[in-house]
């Protein structure tokens, strides 16, 4: 598995009319990294989407309304942790919205709405951390060193010279390695370790604007103190790929009274 995802830059965001990007296919590999420590081997694809008529195995046994391995948060079930996930892997990152779209779908999900996201991290209490209503360090995985990055690189993709950059960037830690950093609801990591892309709520300021990014990333907030629930990176359009972005999944939640 490798490693790759997304630093909150502005990068190309003029304020002109611009044409309406074309979706990219979805990525050949979801990127997901190498164990911390480990050299990076071969292009694992560990969270690529299964072929059209493919069979996916049955999903975990339902509880509260959610399949198990999602929170069940208000009337929505949404994924405990980042894609792929699952405990103990790290996050996938360098994704599109479109690659996150495509991921959910073949899974019988689909990307959160950022309203979604907002209630699933501020929790029933409307925290303004997913812990809490004041910042702690350490709890999540929000105060790595910013590296310099190589935009003409990670450009390349998906040549080795992006996945290359991308791995030499790549800081976010394993789902769930900081048992603090959960929800009231036990959702993991919304904060800090890789910025989730999700629906954007309300109009989009231009056309293919249709996502923005949530909870920032492992090096922190571009012009914000710290990653927390309501940062809203909205500045990129939803083909844009970068080295520490990734998203997770959502769905209705079933039964009675939702």
């Amino acid at each position: 598995m490798r490693p790759v995802a997304l630093l909150v830059v502005l990068v190309g965001c003029g304020g002109a009319a611009q044409r309406v990007p074309k979706p990219p296919p979805v990525a050949e590999i979801p990127v997901a990294p190498a164990a911390r420590g480990a050299p990076v081997s071969g292009r694992t694809v560990p969270g690529k989407p299964s072929p059209p008529g493919a069979v996916l195995p049955p999903p975990p046994a339902s509880v509260d309304g959610c399949p198990a391995d999602m929170a069940a948060v208000a009337s929505f079930c949404i994924d405990r942790y980042e894609a792929p996930n699952e405990k103990g892997e790290l996050p996938y990152a360098l994704q599109t919205a479109y690659d996150g779209e495509a991921w959910c779908k073949a899974r019988g999900k689909r990307l959160c709405t950022e309203d979604e996201w907002v209630r699933a991290c501020a929790g029933p209490q409307g925290h303004l951390y997913p812990y809490g209503d004041t910042f702690r360090p350490d709890v999540c995985n929000d105060d790595k060193g910013w590296k310099e990055v190589s935009w003409k690189n990670l450009s390349k993709w998906p040549r080795d010279a992006a996945l290359d950059e991308a791995t030499h960037l790549y800081q976010a830690d394993m789902s769930g390695a900081r048992a603090e950093c959960v929800s009231a609801e036990g959702v993991y990591d919304l904060a800090g370790n890789v910025a989730e892309w999700v629906r954007r709520a309300g109009p989009p300021p231009h056309p293919g604007y249709d996502h923005v990014l949530k909870g920032c990333y492992w090096a922190g907030c571009y012009h914000n103190p710290h990653p927390n629930c309501t940062f809203h990176n909205g500045a990129h359009p939803g083909t844009f790929r970068t080295y520490e972005a990734g998203f997770r999944c959502c769905k209705p939640r079933t039964g009675p009274g939702n």
